[in-house]
């Protein structure tokens, strides 16, 4: 999804190394806002129609659905969308319970029908996993009772002519404290239950999250979020950046959990997840762990009115319909409630549109802190290399990670060609991202390759890849907002052994940067993979260092034949002929 931010309705506090990094450009801010109509036109709730959100304990607390729905507030003004949010702890949609839990877990089929009458919603959310793993290791038991409680769900909702929004649950984190400190004093032989998760229950929320999505062909579904893959991302990138997160107790997130979920609610509505995030913050003050600033005071009334407005809404509804024994639910009647609820909906909107637009935060935000302290002294490096080394006008640059950069060949490779080797180890796209303006604009170039291939490696810290695809669709923008008449060659990640596990997953990253290279113009793509296969579909040895990893000089003369060649049919036509990216394979390998 392209940057989106026409809705930011105030100014964001950043902080210093966004700061530092972000350059505003009048070309940025025209191509942001080129693309906002496009994301009004796909968010699916209309005006005057009403939204059910169901849920267990995180839906009850249900920061996230606040959050999202101060966001349509502040993205679409025009529209009076009403949010019912009735989450119950402990609930399930499965009906199963551990053994161990002190009473039988609610199940919403008990109050699935008064909630329906209750709300008369035009369309579901829900949000259900957390509690139907009950907390042990995945079993086909447990998936197909979610399964067919989801299904009856589905049903009973078809039935109402609602429409229904599935989201997957989201994470688990084992290594929180809290749930540390309580496994401490789990007895050895100790059965499986809240109190004592299974340490990789986040792979049975996983399991339950295939079962969701294997429900998204449903004629009765509009659509499926995965809310999981969200989560999971967050959690991964702010481990790497803070030493000492905690995502809250492990099963409940805290408030920046509940801001990612509803990014993620957002994006997976069609909103665009930028923009979304950077007014949330601006509106709240919440911010990711591994990009913290401190409130103002301002920002702090906003969050407490709009989370006392939820809280004591939702404790409205869920009295009118009901909660079983021994669970108690305290609230005022629903037409009471709503009369509070409409005045401080009324003051919520004012201060939203009280205050400046903030400017964008670029796809690459998140990550600027942890790039900075990992790689500014070897981009350092290279920016010295920019005052010393004297090239053309009509030179090649090549950015990326150490296939780039350890490519002593690249000269007489790419000769009769220019060169300009622009390369780091280790480099991911969500730190060349970050730097793309510092290693992209002090250079003129007849065309830029690009080769990355870290983001997906088999490792607990890899990113998603559509998180992949947006940070490398910044660094070609990077690029065309600089010299747009020269293209950008996006090169294929080539198989290895020693990553041989995650090639499934880097096979869908390719897939996507053939994508971009397809739909954006003046970007194309070199084919490469195949040609580092044998007959068994295996990495050929010649072409890799011991590691398994770096390439030999014989898997270089490929290489460098293979995007040799694509270069020469891209600058032949112009960067702009009838070359159709994903269809110009070579034939042989030749220079």
């Amino acid at each position: 999804m392209n940057p989106s931010y026409s809705f930011l309705v105030g100014t964001m506090i950043l902080n210093k190394v966004f700061l530092r990094l972000l350059v505003p450009t009048v070309a940025i801010i025209a191509l942001v806002l080129a693309t906002a109509d496009s994301a009004i036109a796909e968010m699916p709730f209309a005006d005057g129609q009403t939204v059910l959100v169901l849920g267990d304990s995180i839906t009850q607390n249900g920061q996230y659905v606040a959050l999202a729905e101060a966001y349509l507030w502040a993205a679409y003004p025009d529209r009076k969308i009403d949010v019912i949010s009735i989450g119950l702890s402990s609930e399930t949609v499965s009906g199963i319970t551990e053994p161990v839990h002190p009473f039988p877990r609610p199940n919403v089929h008990d109050r699935m029908t008064k909630a329906l009458d209750v709300a008369k919603p035009d369309w579901v959310v829900v949000c259900y996993g957390m509690n139907d793993g009950i907390y042990h290791p995945k079993s086909p038991e447990i998936e197909e009772a979610y399964r067919k409680g989801l299904t009856k769900l589905v049903d009973q909702v078809a039935k109402r002519g609602a429409k229904l929004v599935l989201l997957t649950p989201p994470s688990f984190d084992i290594d929180a404290p809290p749930i540390q400190n309580q496994l401490k004093k789990v007895e050895t032989g100790e059965p499986y239950g809240y109190q004592n998760p299974y340490r990789d229950y986040d792979k049975t929320l996983t399991a339950l999250g295939d079962v969701v999505k294997s429900l998204a062909s449903s004629a009765h579904v509009d659509r499926v979020i995965d809310v999981h893959q969200a989560t999971d991302d967050y959690l991964k990138r702010v481990k790497a950046a803070v030493a000492d997160y905690a995502y809250g107790d492990g099963i409940h997130p805290p408030a920046d959990g509940h801001l990612t979920m509803a990014i993620g609610l957002l994006a997976g509505l069609g909103c665009d997840a930028d923009d979304a995030e950077a007014t949330l913050i601006h509106l709240t003050g919440l911010t990711p762990a591994d990009c913290t600033i401190a409130a103002t005071d301002e920002q702090k009334e906003f969050h407490k009115l709009l989370l006392d407005r939820f809280s004591r809404r939702s404790a409205a509804y869920r009295k009118a319909v009901g909660v079983p024994e021994p669970m108690k639910v305290d609230g005022l009647p629903v037409d009471e409630a709503n009369v509070g609820a409409t005045a401080t909906e009324k003051t919520l909107r004012q201060m939203i549109f009280a205050r400046p637009k903030p400017p964008a935060m670029p796809a690459y935000a998140p990550y600027a802190e942890a790039a900075e302290k990992r790689w500014n002294a070897a981009i350092k490096e290279l920016e010295t290399l920019d005052q010393s080394e004297q090239h053309p006008d009509d030179a090649i640059l090549f950015v990326g990670s150490s296939s780039v950069r350890l490519w002593e060949t690249i000269e007489s490779d790419m000769a009769p060609f220019s060169v300009i080797r622009r390369g780091y180890g280790g480099a991911r796209f969500s730190d060349l991202a970050v730097f793309a303006q510092r290693l992209i604009t002090p250079h003129q170039y007849a065309a830029m390759v690009v080769f990355v291939a870290n983001d997906v490696t088999g490792r607990s810290t890899d990113i998603s890849v559509d998180e992949v695809e947006r940070l490398a669709r910044h660094v070609v923008n990077v690029s065309q907002q600089h010299q747009s008449e020269s293209p950008v060659l996006l090169v294929e990640i080539t198989p290895t052994a020693s990553r041989l596990v995650a090639w499934p997953k880097i096979r869908r990253v390719n897939d996507r940067l053939r994508e971009i290279a397809s739909s954006t113009p003046n970007v194309y793509f070199v084919e490469t993979a195949d040609y580092y296969l044998d007959a068994r579909g295996k990495p050929i040895d010649e072409y890799f260092k011991s590691d398994r990893l770096h390439q030999t000089e014989a898997g270089y003369a490929v290489w460098g034949a293979l995007i040799k060649r694509r270069l020469s049919e891209v600058l032949a036509a112009g960067g702009k002929g009838p070359l159709v990216p994903d269809q110009l394979v070579p034939a042989t390998i030749s220079n």
